[in-house]
């Protein structure tokens, strides 16, 4: 065959793939629907498993990677479930929520998602422009706080005179250590808790990804939070919320600190981004992939990520000494230290 026939027989291949690839996702929506009515859970582990098999034996059997077939089967399964998790899932018990902060970004993705189960949704947001305000928050089952972090413990404190005794309350902050004495206080003698999505409103839907809940004594807030969040293919890790910021000095800001110190280091360089493009490696790439998504991200927001978590000097401290242990095994001239970082690195990793 000729180069420009091979060609276009790849072409025809390409098209008959994505055609039925299409389907799939079609197909895929109609397991969802089932799975709405019936109530199953958006995730079967034991069906993914059966899946994922089915392209390694086939890999096996016609002489290809299985370790590629398993890629390619956890991307179309990833969209599959993608489409099943975003389709509506009426609650069993339909409540009044109020979303206080409504109207920025994550407040918006979580109005979203709780109106696709049936939950009736007021947003409570000067930007929303509806006339609400936080005394209507009066009416709610349950009251979401999605503002600034500086601001959520006064706000917590106001809800308490405004919302009915049995109401549910949790805010959506990336930290909890500076109202943790108001989460504490409130949930010991109401619904309180306190969630974390651990993605950002440019997420499809919870799938696969994870929610911190915490526990602030009121065990009462958790149970009903879990029912409130937890049928959307979420991975929910319930902590104590003493805990909460000890992780997040680790999962947020120390890598936030390590992307913004890897990103300030190639602008003092002097050499421009597309010039350091054209020599990239495989790895360069992947880190450059994460450096940029944090350097387009709210600079105000990160620095209370940073400022406002009570473990966060210690991990900065443990930071400037790894950065300092690096610099010096690789100025040495005994590689053994160098080794030493490598190899108990891998072994954290095992």
């Amino acid at each position: 065959m000729e180069l420009n026939e091979i060609r276009d027989e790849i072409g025809d291949i390409d098209r008959q793939l994505l055609t039925l690839m299409k389907r799939r996702l079609e197909l895929a929506k109609l397991v969802g629907e089932n799975k709405v009515r019936t109530g199953a859970a958006v995730r079967n582990i034991a069906q993914e498993n059966n899946v994922i098999d089915r392209y390694r034996g086939f890999a096996l059997e016609n002489g290809m990677n299985p370790v590629y077939a398993e890629k390619v089967c956890r991307v179309l399964m990833q969209e599959s479930i993608e489409v099943q998790a975003a389709l509506p899932r009426p609650a069993s018990d339909a409540r009044h929520i109020a979303i206080v902060g409504g109207y920025g970004k994550m407040g918006r993705w979580m109005a979203d998602m709780l109106r696709q189960s049936g939950h009736r949704v007021d947003i409570i947001d000067p930007s929303a422009g509806n006339g609400l305000t936080v005394d209507d928050a009066k009416w709610a089952d349950a009251v979401i706080v999605s503002i600034p972090i500086s601001r959520t413990g006064q706000m917590l404190r106001k809800l308490d005179g405004i919302c009915k005794p049995d109401a549910l309350i949790f805010d959506v902050a990336s930290l909890k250590s500076p109202f943790i004495d108001e989460l504490r206080e409130l949930g010991s003698r109401r619904r309180v808790c306190s969630v974390h999505p651990m993605f950002g409103p440019s997420a499809e839907s919870m799938y696969n990804r994870n929610v911190v809940l915490c526990d602030c004594g009121s065990r009462e807030a958790v149970e009903e939070a879990l029912a409130l969040l937890g049928n959307h293919g979420a991975n929910i890790r319930v902590m104590p919320v003493e805990e909460h910021d000890r992780y997040m000095s680790y999962v947020l800001g120390l890598g936030h600190a390590v992307n913004i110190a890897f990103f300030t280091v190639l602008e003092r360089s002097g050499i421009s981004y597309e010039d350091m493009q054209s020599v990239a490696s495989t790895t360069y790439d992947k880190m450059m992939d994460t450096n940029l998504s944090v350097a387009l991200e709210d600079p105000y927001l990160y620095y209370e990520i940073q400022h406002m978590n009570a473990n966060g000097a210690s991990m900065l401290k443990d930071f400037d000494q790894a950065v300092n242990d690096v610099v010096d095994a690789a100025l040495s001239d005994d590689p053994r230290a160098f080794k030493e970082l490598m190899d108990r690195g891998r072994e954290y990793f095992t």
